[in-house]
């Protein structure tokens, strides 16, 4: 009885020995500094990009497309009579996207500037985003979509489609539909750590 009690506690010390626990790694002050400085100044960017297209957020508000960033739930939002695309599922199935807005081709890989994806993504109303390149976006900032009603269609990409890669894509808006996409975060800083999508998305 005594020598399977020793083998017990035994075991148990054993077992302990063996437990990991999750660290997470002590960040220097200037680090964080550093970072917190260059978030404040992309997200500083995003609003002054923002405030550029609102009128014509507001405008399109008049005519059935509102912008609702304190919608908490889908119910909160309007909601399309027909699903967002053939086989659409589950709270956003009914999803207005881009539909019957203006459509942007992106016609280059690069990070910002004219004919990609960012300047597209960062245009106010609803917006149907398309592709005649193919090949990987390397992002150097994060891409922040503001405006509602977008819907990106992957699936015009030629070739092997596109991939976003390099930085964060964040969503902090509502009615964005994406589709045949691949997003990859890629390396990332001790500071920021976030997904290759994601944000703070409405409703």
């Amino acid at each position: 009885m005594i020598k399977y009690c020793y083998l017990a506690v035994l075991a148990a010390v054993v077992g302990f020995g063996n437990a990991a626990f999750a660290q997470y790694p002590v960040i220097p002050e200037a680090m964080e500094k550093k970072a917190d400085s260059l978030l404040k100044s992309i997200e500083e960017k995003s609003e002054l990009q923002f405030l550029k297209v609102k009128p014509i957020v507001d405008e399109e508000a008049k005519h059935g497309k509102p912008y609702i960033p304190w919608a908490a739930k889908p119910g909160d939002l309007p909601q399309s009579k027909i699903v967002a695309f053939p086989g659409a599922e589950g709270g956003g199935a009914y999803s207005f996207g881009g539909r019957g807005g203006k459509v942007y081709v992106v016609t280059s890989l690069e990070d910002s500037g004219k004919g990609t994806l960012r300047e597209a993504c960062e245009q106010g109303g609803a917006r149907i985003i398309v592709f005649n390149v193919s090949g990987i976006i390397k992002l150097k900032t994060p891409l922040i979509i503001r405006a509602p009603y977008v819907t990106i269609a992957g699936q015009s990409a030629p070739g092997d489609g596109v991939c976003v890669a390099g930085e964060s894509v964040w969503i902090n808006t509502h009615d964005v539909v994406i589709r045949y996409m691949r997003f990859r975060r890629g390396a990332t800083d001790v500071t920021r750590r976030d997904d290759a999508i994601g944000g703070n998305p409405v409703g």
